[in-house]
């Protein structure tokens, strides 16, 4: 048979609301089930309601659904609470541990900056002092400079001196009147032995020695070279000049001989060794001699040739 359809004015509660709907249902009596549902929010209830059908026809309320939909979100909710705490808790964790890496760092780096700032300094420090010492060393090497130029100053005016000195002795002592013995001939304050045999170097100087006079020294005075040269014209003489014991050119009385290339002849000395005189290692020419242009050799000791002796 037909299904009735039933017009009834229903109040409906809900979770959201209550509105008054005016709806048709179709019930069968015989099921006892109604085939249409619906739901509207209540603000006053908060739960979802199904509407169902009894027994005698009338509609009623469920709210067992809406407290197990609420019993679910109040567990999400605390799970939430719960979780957003956990991460609250690691992220203040975190930015803490950041801000004490932040704070060690800046600890250190200012640490470094005092230990730069005090570096600086010392270096500020030492640049100071060295410039003072170069100050110094600058000022000391001046003063040398001028002790220096001072020293040599003195000792050309001591040299001038002396030579001055020495000029004046000879031309005070040149007209004192020397009587020299036979076959020495006189020359200002001095006697000349122009020998006529011939001797080794050794040999001239101690006979030299045993007359109580010298081998030939020789002064720096161009008017002595001129008187020399002229009695050595044509032969060769022994002066008392030798290295052969230190190296060194020196005369007889073992005073030291300061070189004059113009007094000796071209290229000498050389200590010439190709004469084949003298043993092994002893083959140089290692004594003095004026040659017959008035000049000074080295000629090897061993060789025999005439002698001057002075007094």
């Amino acid at each position: 048979m037909d299904h009735p359809a039933v017009y009834q004015r229903i109040r409906r509660w809900s979770c959201n609301g209550v509105r008054d709907i005016f709806m048709a249902h179709l019930i069968d009596h015989h099921l006892n089930t109604t085939v249409y549902l619906s739901r509207v929010a209540d603000p006053v209830h908060p739960f979802m309601t199904t509407v169902c059908s009894s027994s005698d026809g009338y509609f009623q309320q469920d709210n067992t659904r809406c407290s197990s939909k609420t019993g679910i979100f109040v567990l999400l909710g605390t799970v939430c609470v719960i979780i957003s705490l956990i991460m609250t808790s690691v992220i203040f964790f975190h930015q803490q541990r950041r801000f004490s890496e932040l704070e060690s760092w800046i600890n250190i780096h200012s640490s470094n900056q005092t230990s730069v700032s005090t570096d600086l300094q010392i270096t500020e420090s030492l640049s100071s002092s060295l410039s003072v010492l170069k100050s110094s060393v600058s000022d000391l090497t001046s003063s040398v400079a001028s002790l220096s130029s001072k020293q040599q100053i003195s000792e050309e005016r001591v040299n001038n001196a002396l030579k001055d000195l020495k000029s004046n002795m000879r031309n005070k002592t040149a007209d004192v009147p020397v009587t020299c013995k036979s076959g020495w001939i006189s020359y200002k304050s001095s006697c000349f032995l122009f020998s006529n045999n011939k001797l080794s170097w050794t040999e001239a100087r101690d006979y030299c020695k045993a007359q109580g006079t010298l081998l030939l020294k020789i002064e720096e005075d161009d008017e002595e070279w001129a008187f020399l040269k002229k009695h050595t014209i044509s032969e060769h003489y022994w002066v008392g000049l030798t290295d052969q014991n230190t190296g060194q050119w020196r005369w007889a009385d073992d005073t030291p001989y300061t070189m004059n290339k113009e007094r000796w002849s071209i290229g000498q000395p050389d200590d010439w060794k190709e004469h084949g005189l003298g043993e092994k290692g002893e083959e140089g020419e290692d004594c003095g001699q004026i040659i017959y242009t008035g000049e000074l050799n080295d000629g090897h000791c061993s060789s025999k040739m005439r002698f001057i002796c002075r007094v």
